[in-house]
């Protein structure tokens, strides 16, 4: 993709806008938790040398909630990797055909991820971290959350296929 987001109508903008400033949000928290608690642990190594041993532990999990998060919010600003070279030299039915079978192989694709990450949530989520006691699947869940939020995203824009390849054109959606 360009990286453009297709406009919407005005009542999708203010639904859209606040999930994505909501996703946002919760990947800014995660991102200055994970600064925060890695500086303070370099602090404390240099000056005291008495570094948190829980940090690590933390900071990982959290940053697999960043990632799905930014992820889930690439996914809904249609801000994923696509090559377009080819697509665009087809007739517009079939580049409709091509893009909606490409949206359905990614929606399933993420159902899948999302199935099998939550096999292992289930088989591992009850274990323990080594230093706070918190449960693996605290941290682990983000996974099949953030793939099943994806697919989710995926297959809600589904219906606006035609239009977004109409507007890529130039052409008006009848």
């Amino acid at each position: 993709m360009t990286g453009t987001r297709p406009k919407s109508g005005p009542r999708e903008d203010v639904g859209e806008g606040v999930v994505d400033r909501v996703l946002g949000a919760l990947a800014a928290l995660c991102l200055v938790a994970i600064v925060l608690m890695l500086f303070g642990n370099a602090c404390l190594r240099l000056l005291a040398d008495m570094p948190l041993p829980w940090v690590q532990e933390v900071v990982t999990g959290l940053l697999l909630w960043l990632t799905m998060f930014g992820f889930v919010l690439g996914v809904r600003r249609h801000e994923s990797i696509a090559v377009h070279t080819f697509v665009t030299k087809l007739p517009v039915r079939v580049r409709i055909g091509v893009r909606i079978a490409t949206e359905l192989v990614t929606a399933a694709v993420l159902l899948h991820l999302a199935w099998f990450s939550l096999q292992y949530v289930v088989d591992f989520g009850g274990d323990s971290t080594p230093y706070l006691r918190l449960p693996r699947g605290f941290f682990t869940s983000a996974l099949p959350v953030g793939a099943a939020a994806g697919a989710l995203a995926v297959l809600v824009r589904l219906p606006s296929v035609r239009a977004v390849v109409l507007r890529e054109r130039g052409e008006p959606a009848v």
